[in-house]
């Protein structure tokens, strides 16, 4: 359960971060998600193209 816990605390202290720095909570979730997966496939393809595309979306 600590782990959870952990998770839940963590996940809401990144979000209470964003909104103070006016920061896309969604979009950076995405990022760490596709950090993981690039750690958990071994591929550099998919997250280089995946932070290209969180930026161009957010700077339209």
């Amino acid at each position: 359960m600590k782990i959870k816990e952990a998770k839940i605390l963590q996940e809401t202290r990144l979000n209470e971060i964003c909104l103070s720095k006016d920061i896309n909570y969604d979009s950076l979730k995405t990022l760490l998600e596709s950090v993981k997966t690039k750690k958990l496939l071994k591929r550099n393809n998919y997250h280089q193209p995946k932070i290209n595309d969180i930026i161009e979306k957010a700077t339209k």
